[in-house]
């Protein structure tokens, strides 16, 4: 039995757990049993990302609850001016507050902060042009199944 075939039960056995990255198997030296093993591989494989897609459905609807019942607790709390609520059941306390989030820096927001600053939009685009052609990248790598 190959390794690729182990690995790829164990994910299944697994569930969600088992989907860090895993090591690269050593190069076989018979690579005609590799193709041979890829079809099973590929199968349990698909069965996973399936398995996936529904388990992400059920947590978007979940999520999308915790939303709706979220907003209700802070909509009554927030006209009650209650701070804060003690749960009886848990022992637990729900706690009512604000806090001012940063924005988001997207190439727009720098460019007018630049400007601003520079007090020149020509600076500013020279500034910008900088940043954007010499920021960092990552290479990643995939794969993707396409439904016939």
């Amino acid at each position: 039995m190959s390794t690729e075939l182990e690995f790829a039960k164990a994910l299944h056995i697994r569930g969600l757990d088992a989907l860090a990255p895993a090591p690269a198997p050593p190069p076989s030296p018979v690579a005609n049993s590799d193709v041979q093993n890829l079809k099973e591989v590929i199968r349990s494989w698909r069965e996973l990302n399936s398995e996936v897609s529904e388990l992400n459905a059920q947590l978007r609807e979940k999520k999308k609850r915790q939303k709706a019942l979220n907003e209700v607790i802070l909509r009554t709390m927030k006209t009650n001016t209650i701070g804060a609520l003690d749960l009886t059941g848990s022992g637990g306390r729900i706690i009512y507050r604000q806090q001012t989030k940063k924005g988001s820096l997207n190439i727009k927001t720098i460019g007018e902060l630049l400007s601003q600053h520079l007090k020149s939009q020509e600076e500013a685009e020279k500034a910008l042009k900088f940043m954007l052609e010499h920021r960092g990248g990552k290479l990643c790598e995939s794969i993707l199944y396409e439904k016939p």
